[in-house]
């Protein structure tokens, strides 16, 4: 029995003598680094982004004004081309005092009648236009204006306008002007008085196959 009652006694001062370790031996430890999951699984997925606004979507899908062009070129133009952008130019809006053309070449425009079937038909259609007045003529005897009559070559459309304007005063049918064959690139300017609204129109015109200009520098 006494035996047992020591046992029992060894037992609870060693229980006791655990349980003070522990308590006091648990101050002088560290304190166990706390790890914030919540966190670390935000910073492992990917940035959020939030859709663009309906303002900013409208305002990526207007042109904008920086992009307009005032100077439109072209390798080439013979007078039918021509005739197809100052129409599409009326179209957008700019009527022919807003804008000029010019020529890679000094004389690059020229007033003339198309070719006719044969020499001999324009033989008689200069005898025409001599019984006119006309003095200032030339027949083509080549390249593929072969059996035109030109009517003059000038530095500038505006001369040409009047050239024309004169000619068919004087009673001359179906005269035609343009770049010559060989006046080499066109370069189309607008003038300051026309509106960037009525240049951002030509973005919308579908232009004819073959004559969509390409972007110049004014000079």
């Amino acid at each position: 029995m006494r035996k047992l009652t020591g046992l029992l006694l060894a037992l609870n001062l060693g229980i006791f003598l655990v349980g003070m370790a522990w308590q006091y031996g648990a101050k002088d430890a560290s304190p166990p680094l706390l790890f914030n999951a919540d966190k670390i699984r935000l910073l492992s997925l990917p940035p959020v982004v939030s859709p663009p606004s309906q303002a900013s979507v409208a305002a990526e899908n207007l042109p904008a004004l920086e992009s307009v062009s005032r100077c439109l070129a072209w390798d080439k133009l013979d007078a039918a081309e021509l005739i197809s952008v100052e129409m599409l130019l009326k179209q957008a809006g700019i009527e022919a005092v807003g804008y000029d053309i010019e020529l890679d070449r000094q004389l690059g425009w020229w007033v003339f009648l198309p070719p006719l079937e044969n020499p001999a038909a324009t033989q008689a259609k200069i005898e025409e236009i001599v019984a006119l007045g006309i003095k200032d003529y030339a027949q083509v005897r080549g390249g593929s204006m072969r059996n035109a009559i030109s009517l003059g070559t000038f530095s500038s459309l505006a001369q040409v306008r009047e050239q024309v304007a004169s000619l068919t005063g004087k009673g001359i049918k179906g005269i035609q002007f343009g770049p010559r064959p060989e006046s080499g690139g066109v370069r189309l300017g607008f003038a300051a008085s026309v509106p960037d609204t009525a240049l951002m129109s030509l973005h919308t015109i579908v232009w004819p196959e073959g004559l969509q200009p390409t972007r110049c520098m004014q000079p």
